[in-house]
């Protein structure tokens, strides 16, 4: 009898188990969808040399300020540069994140067109 239970015991801790890591994935999957990557379309300034770091963060600071709207900048600044989510700068400035995600389009649009206009010249 003890067996039957203990077994019946792993099945169900095993199957709780699989659920949770399973929503764990999904929420992770959900989240980084929901996050534009940055890293491939602005030079965040990883390399080793002392002079391209200083160049690239001159270039992040011109991008960033070639947004017109203080609201958009910031919430650019926190994603990407501090790495919050969406849903923590929303918080932080009590609007929906579905509102931080449409800013952070616009900013990006924005820094798009920067550039644009930088590789025309």
């Amino acid at each position: 009898m003890t067996c039957s239970v203990e077994a019946a015991d792993k099945e169900t801790f095993s199957r709780l188990l699989k659920r949770a890591a399973w929503r764990i994935q999904y929420k992770i999957k959900t989240v980084k969808n929901k996050e534009i990557e940055m890293e491939d379309s602005i030079p965040l300034g990883i390399t080793q040399n002392f002079e391209d770091e200083v160049i690239s963060r001159i270039f992040i600071e011109e991008l960033l300020s070639s947004i017109p709207n203080l609201r958009n900048r910031c919430i650019i600044r926190k994603i990407i540069l501090e790495g919050y989510t969406e849903k923590e700068v929303a918080s932080d400035l009590n609007i929906s994140q579905q509102a931080v995600n449409k800013c952070k389009r616009k900013a990006i649009k924005d820094m798009k067109e920067r550039i644009c206009h930088l590789i025309d010249s």
